[in-house]
């Protein structure tokens, strides 16, 4: 995680850094995609009274102040993120693994705004497909068969 973007975005706000929301972002620091309910089980390590509510609350101040971002996919649980910068989704559809992906949309999302004369355009990229396990687990065996097995 960039501690160096963590203390400016707190800085730039009015917030401090709790220990709430000090272990929320421990929680989030190896990259993972995690829901509320595994963010909790690993801040209830360390503080094992937080409740589900204060994990929710927190998670909300830390997107507002850009340190925690949220990705929800068709009807998955949503996800959060500590990822600080720009980029993109690549999700498996039969296990819901996530990648981050920089890529570069804006020339295409502006086209696509223009077109229909909208301004201030963001974008957000989601591929989705089978990641290498899940398309290892679909291909063909000896005798020409397929199998998915959960």
């Amino acid at each position: 995680m960039d501690t160096k973007g963590v203390d400016a975005g707190l800085l730039q706000s009015r917030y401090r850094l709790t220990r709430q929301r000090a272990a929320i972002l421990r929680a989030l620091e190896d990259g993972a995609h995690l829901t509320a309910e595994t963010i909790l089980d690993r801040v209830r390590m360390d503080m094992p009274g937080v409740s589900l509510g204060t994990i929710y609350r927190t998670l909300d101040i830390l997107r507002s102040i850009g340190l925690v971002q949220l990705f929800s996919f068709a009807g998955t649980a949503a996800r959060y993120e500590a990822a600080l910068d720009k980029h993109h989704h690549l999700v498996c559809v039969i296990c819901h693994d996530i990648v981050n992906v920089p890529a570069d949309v804006r020339g295409v999302a502006q086209a696509v705004a223009d077109a229909h004369r909208f301004d201030d355009v963001d974008a957000s990229l989601t591929i989705t497909g089978r990641c290498p396990g899940c398309s290892a687990l679909a291909s063909p065996h000896v005798n020409g068969s397929t199998s998915l097995s959960s």
